[in-house]
């Protein structure tokens, strides 16, 4: 117990140093460059007909590169820039790598016949919101640019500003579809005079330079959040009282850390945890199955048990998969199982070293040193967050040190999506009537509303900053 405190302690300091070296460095040549448009085929594929080699166009959209250089529905794309393409996925990987202007070119098999096309690529389009301006700027960030989005309320001089810091995948916070959480979330607190902030992950969107996020650790995340609050603040001018930060899912952890270093008006979280990660991930797999589709939560219980050790050594000791699977042989099938490892360094998808990080974060002393008001909203039915505990404590550390500063709201029906999926029982019962694949639900709009309610209060009332004079028990000594 002992050596795992100190291990924790260090890792916690190492954090701490890292941050700070990479938030001295962030500032780079690439400051200078401007960030291009991230170009679009706006194409729908399907597989080609029997016995051809390549990509079927099912169907060209407007505004989109294929259709302005002639690409047809019907038509079999065999090679782009004259390289093979074999599968869908080939197609996007080479759609993700061009930009606005670059040249395009495309063998097609149209009518038995073989057709060159080529021509410029197009942009992706704009966002743009009812009753909003939209700019999109950008941010130097370790050797590369962040792209930026600010949707402004039209007619409000000095709105409060709601920073989103998304959630733990690598997915362009530019939904390509409309009725997506994070796009509907913008346009509720929009309708409502707040404006709306958002930062890409490196890698993720327009954002060009070295890193990619399925490659970089937390402290490498955090410090890109950090440097675009930095921006919001000091280059865009808007006061930290003005400003809002909102943590979904695993900014929620995220988001107190930023709070505690440079105090914005208030800071929210939804669907996230306050619990150690490891122990987390641990209920995951105890309670999980069984909330989703009703598993034998013995069973589930007692296998979980059995990984205990391995949870450890990955989380506390800090060992990488590939040790860990030749020191033991039935720790390499318990990590594709329980972290989705893929035999390498990525583990759901993320670099290795970025889940153990996390397992590190102080998350209580974030919460404690959070001198802001505070909101912790959870989902009725949001079964990945498991329960409202940690969130109810959340709002009740706020309030321990700071009075009044902190809320809990549960929001009825509602799941880690902030999407209305209805109350436990009935998203169960649905999970097992489908087979795992329910369908996808709408945007819960209540979630803003509650936000929208909460900031307002906020800036009605200023947070209060510091800490109460308590004498506080200190823990015993061993």
């Amino acid at each position: 117990m002992d050596a795992a405190r100190a291990n924790h302690r260090a890792m916690t300091n190492r954090l701490k140093i890292v941050a700070i070296v990479l938030a001295a460095t962030v500032v780079t040549p690439a400051a200078a460059a401007e960030l291009v448009r991230k170009a679009t085929l706006a194409v729908r594929m399907a597989p080609p007909p029997q016995g051809v080699a390549g990509v079927q166009i099912a169907e060209t959209f407007p505004q989109g590169t294929a259709q302005a250089i002639g690409m047809k529905t019907g038509d079999v794309v065999t090679s782009a820039d004259g390289q093979p393409i074999r599968a869908s996925g080939d197609m996007a990987a080479y759609a993700a790598s061009k930009r606005a202007g670059d040249a395009v070119s495309f063998t097609v098999l149209r009518d038995g016949k073989t057709v060159k096309l080529g021509g410029k690529a197009l942009p992706r389009p704009f966002e743009t919101y009812a009753g909003a301006t939209v700019t999109y700027g950008q941010i130097p960030f370790a050797g590369g640019l962040l792209r930026d989005i600010m949707v402004m309320p039209k007619g409000v001089p000095t709105p409060p500003v709601l920073f989103l810091i998304q959630g733990f995948s690598c997915a362009s916070i530019e939904p390509a579809i409309a009725s997506d959480p994070y796009r509907q979330l913008g346009e509720e607190l929009v309708k409502r005079g707040i404006a709306y902030y958002r930062v890409e992950k490196p890698g993720m969107g327009d954002s060009s330079g070295p890193l990619a996020c399925t490659d970089i650790d937390l402290i490498t995340e955090t410090d890109s959040f950090r440097a675009a609050y930095r921006h919001i603040i000091d280059d865009k001018g808007i006061d930290p009282d003005r400003i809002f930060m909102f943590g979904h899912s695993l900014g929620g952890i995220e988001a107190p850390v930023l709070a505690a270093e440079r105090p914005p008006r208030g800071v929210a979280a939804y669907g996230t945890v306050l619990k150690n990660w490891a122990d987390y991930h641990l209920d995951i797999g105890r309670i999980q199955s069984f909330l989703l589709a009703g598993a034998d939560p013995a069973s589930t219980f007692a296998a979980t048990e059995q990984n205990r050790d391995l949870f450890r050594r990955f989380y506390f000791n800090n060992e990488t998969p590939a040790a860990l699977a030749a020191a033991n042989p039935a720790y390499g099938p318990a990590m594709r199982e329980l972290f989705n490892w893929d035999g390498q360094d990525k583990m759901f998808g993320r670099n290795f070293r970025y889940m153990q990080q996390i397992a590190h974060v102080p998350l209580a002393a974030a919460w404690r040193g959070t001198k802001s008001n505070v909101m912790a909203l959870y989902g009725e039915t949001d079964i990945v967050a498991i329960n409202s505990e940690d969130h109810r404590l959340i709002a009740d550390i706020a309030n321990f040190f700071r009075p009044g500063s902190g809320r809990f709201v549960e929001v009825p029906a509602t799941g880690h999506g902030m999407d209305l999926i209805g109350n436990r029982s009935e998203y169960r019962e649905k999970m097992i009537a489908t087979g795992g694949n329910p369908g996808s639900s709408p945007f819960n709009p209540q979630v803003a509303v509650e936000l929208a309610n909460w900031i307002k209060s906020s800036m009605a009332r200023p947070p209060v900053r510091l800490q109460a004079d308590r004498q506080l028990p200190q823990p015993p000594a061993g």
